[in-house]
């Protein structure tokens, strides 16, 4: 017979069955570094804390060492005392945190750290302190499968150390994604300059093997030639509010926009906590990315108060808004988007080259006589009638008038493909039918016209889509009714797609 045992939820167990439950520490720290950092985004989390320690100088050097990539963030912040180092060190710190602080989880130095490389160590003072050196090792986390590091509160003085501040040491380093030290600090400060750049014009400096960088402003609001079509706060539910800019980027043509990234894949919403951007280009799918948007971008800029609205990650690479903001979001944006859109589609119309649909063309029309073929109007003069027996529909009002008679099915076939201009209609109509020829004419407004665009420079491409596109047209003609329904759901599947 089985005994259940129950407890209540108020009853607490007693002391002597109570017992330790640390984590298994070597299968943790690897779980850790499977977190899902990417190179550059550890040493901006790094920056962080060079941030929020007041640092008005930051120094990034990266090099390589007896096949060692070593990276170096050495900042003339507050630095730290013993306890601050020692929590700064444990995983999920309990040092003090502002809402104002980049910082979030107290995760930040050791996550990011272990996100690149197996070593880390640290050199910290304050004014007029003492030199502390600490940090650790996986190596040594695995061999002995605990949690440790070390502390040394006697270092002897390092000369090219500040008077204050803190230089982080990353060595032992596995998980880089590009071991060309050059091309490597080249992204590393071009990906700072963005992520970083209110910093970077209220003064900051930053330095990535001894070259300075440059604030870079995805919305380029110092363009003269951009427009600003949007600036607004916009309410979040338990108070609060976001800032919200959005502009209509300059055009300056194929060759110009493509040096200034002004490009489908930097389209979209920008996100900053406290002024530090966390999210890139980011469309909330209000819409997809494609060319005619190119030149749409916003930014939001939200303070660590909010985060129970935004649930940003760890990592601070992830955001998850609440549906409310969502749907304020979208009502504050979604005309401009349209129109950007609108404009985008303009452009193109005007820069497009031309697409060259001979090859289509002359093919459907060798090959006439393999397709079925619709019926047409076949015209009638007085005199083709049998002697005797008036023509049927003939005019009564005097010889020579021309007679139309019933349908009839053409004997060959000619196919012309044409453009225009149907706003939000279907992908193509079926043109005015004149005799053997069949006219098709292409939506240009419509989103899978634009991707075409993008392939002309592939004849092939074009002429398999030209033989699909008649198939449909020449099923319109032969049955109507069906055929628009076929037409209706196939372009709908397109919208839902491309748009």
């Amino acid at each position: 017979m089985s005994t259940s045992i129950s407890v209540s939820a108020s009853s607490t167990v007693p002391a002597r069955f109570i017992r330790p439950n640390p984590p298994n520490a070597t299968r943790t720290i690897e779980a850790l570094r499977e977190l899902g950092y990417d190179s550059y985004s550890s040493v901006m989390d790094l920056l962080d804390n060079c941030v929020d320690a007041q640092a008005a100088n930051i120094e990034i050097t990266i090099s390589e060492e007896k096949g060692d990539f070593r990276i170096v963030i050495e900042d003339d912040g507050l630095g730290m005392d013993e306890d601050t180092l020692d929590e700064a060190l444990r995983l999920g710190s309990d040092t003090q945190r502002e809402t104002g602080d980049l910082g979030k989880f107290g995760l930040g130095l050791v996550t990011a750290s272990i996100g690149l490389s197996r070593r880390v160590e640290v050199y910290t003072r304050e004014l007029d302190g003492n030199l502390i050196y600490g940090g650790f090792d996986l190596d040594d986390i695995a061999e002995h499968d605990q949690f440790r590091k070390w502390i040394q509160t006697d270092v002897l003085e390092i000369n090219d150390l500040p008077l204050r501040g803190t230089r982080i040491q990353l060595s032992k380093t596995d998980r880089i994604s590009n071991k060309n030290v050059t091309t490597f600090a080249s992204t590393l400060r071009k990906k700072i300059g963005q992520v970083f750049r209110k910093f970077l014009k209220a003064d900051r400096k930053i330095t990535v093997n001894g070259k300075a960088v440059e604030p870079i402003d995805p919305l380029m609001l110092s363009d003269p030639n951009t427009s600003l079509v949007l600036e607004t706060e916009i309410e979040v539910e338990g108070g609060g509010s976001v800032v919200l800019r959005a502009v209509e980027l300059p055009d300056l043509g194929q060759a110009g926009n493509a040096e200034r990234g002004i490009i489908a894949q930097n389209s979209g919403f920008y996100l900053l906590r406290n002024n530090r951007e966390i999210i890139d280009a980011y469309t909330f799918d209000f819409y997809k990315k494609h060319p005619d948007f190119s030149h749409f971008r916003a930014e939001i800029l939200f303070d660590g108060s909010l985060d129970s609205v935004f649930h940003t990650d760890v990592k601070k690479m992830s955001i998850h808004p609440s549906q409310s903001f969502l749907d304020r979001l979208r009502q504050a944006t979604q005309g401009l988007i349209t129109q950007a859109g609108r404009e985008g589609r303009a452009r193109a119309h005007v820069t497009r080259r031309k697409i060259d649909h001979s090859l289509a063309e002359s093919n459907i029309t060798r090959r006439a006589t393999l397709i079925p073929k619709p019926k047409t109007l076949v015209e009638q003069r007085p005199g083709r009638a049998k002697r005797g027996t008036p023509a049927r529909g003939a005019s009564q009002r005097g010889k020579g008038a021309t007679h139309v008679t019933d349908l009839r099915t053409i004997s060959g076939m000619k196919v012309v493909f044409e453009e225009g201009d149907y706003g939000e209609g279907p992908f193509y109509q079926v043109g005015r039918q004149e005799g053997r020829t069949i006219r098709v004419v292409y939506n240009t407004q419509h989103p899978f016209w634009r991707e075409l665009v993008e392939l002309a420079a592939e004849p092939k491409v074009v002429a398999m889509l030209d033989y699909l596109v008649f198939a449909m047209a020449n099923a319109e003609l032969l049955v109507p009714e069906p055929a628009l329904i076929f037409k209706q759901q196939v372009n709908a599947t397109l919208v839902g797609l491309l748009v």
